[in-house]
């Protein structure tokens, strides 16, 4: 069996040790959780996921997030252990047991895998420290040379644990520039999607674009934003795109469960003249934090200068 006290704190992400997760109907500490060395998913990558996070303790959008997994779990012939609202039940149930360490990490992701013989929710902080500069800098995109898997060799809009692809993107970008954030073009040229997120390019006359959704995991940040436009009057387009129109954007961010809305400063080291942020995604910022019921730019500038703590997953 594979612990997860195999490799130590680095394995733990630096900080999971302490909290309570679910494994195949028992709550442990994460610590003393394992899976059996014949588990699909380690060996094989048949496994999926589904990541989520909460506001003040409450797990935002789960019915979406849960949605989207059972599709996920049905398209690749996964087991379905629980219906929407058990699913939905055990994953507050899990951010429930962790609140009493809530105060030490702040609001926390609920991640949830499943594989032919495991179920598994985890409470996983979000790294706030290390993030808090991007929503007063914005964050330095980059297009590797590796090309996002197309959707005829695997299904992008389910959340698997295939990761290789854009894992290998990521790499290529921070092997050049370590703060880089990968956003992946799609094999026939056009912009897809980084490692765990979705990206948004603002046009000058002030009209969101992202990519179109069977060539993307359809991000519940991502929907969320599409929601937010549609509330305050932004126009929205999902379709193809390219590099050429994204130096001619004016602003660009990137959606994702933990990031909500984060600015970006820069495409391939081209500035984009918005400013950071500029004013679409301040309002979008605002919109969403509207529906999440806090100020979910104030929440990770309020750890500004705060110490990281060790490596964390990005989700």
């Amino acid at each position: 069996r594979m612990s997860s006290k195999a490799g130590g704190d680095a394995f733990l992400s630096g900080s999971s040790r302490g909290s309570m997760a679910y494994l195949n109907g028992e709550w442990k500490l994460h610590e003393e959780c394992s899976i059996p060395l014949d588990d699909q998913s380690f060996r094989y990558g048949y496994g999926a996921f589904d990541t989520l996070r909460t506001f003040n303790g409450k797990i935002f959008r789960p019915d979406a997030h849960i949605r989207r997994f059972q599709k996920t779990l049905k398209a690749v012939a996964l087991p379905q252990p629980f219906s929407d609202e058990e699913w939905i039940a055990l994953l507050q149930e899990c951010a429930d047991r962790n609140e009493g360490i809530r105060e030490k990490w702040g609001d926390h992701w609920i991640s949830v895998r499943v594989s032919p013989n495991t179920v598994i929710i985890e409470a996983q902080p979000i790294p706030w420290s290390q993030r808090a500069h991007l929503y007063r800098d914005g964050a330095k995109v980059s297009t590797p040379s590796i090309r996002r898997t197309p959707p005829e060799c695997l299904p992008p809009r389910a959340k698997l644990h295939q990761y290789v692809n854009q894992i290998l993107g990521d790499l290529e970008v921070k092997g050049n520039d370590p703060e880089a954030w990968s956003v992946m073009l799609d094999t026939r040229g056009y912009v897809s999607e980084g490692k765990s997120y979705n990206f948004f390019i603002v046009t000058n006359d002030g009209k969101i674009k992202t990519a179109r959704p069977n060539f993307v995991l359809e991000g519940v940040a991502r929907l969320t934003v599409l929601e937010c436009a549609k509330d305050v009057g932004i126009q929205a387009e999902e379709c193809d795109y390219d590099l050429h129109e994204v130096y001619q954007a004016s602003e660009a961010f990137i959606t994702a469960t933990s990031l909500c809305v984060l600015p970006v400063k820069s495409v391939n080291g081209r500035a984009l003249s918005g400013g950071v942020p500029g004013p679409v995604t301040k309002k979008l910022q605002a919109a969403y934090s509207g529906m999440a019921g806090l100020d979910l730019v104030q929440q990770y500038l309020d750890h500004l200068g705060s110490s990281a703590a060790g490596k964390i997953v990005q989700n």
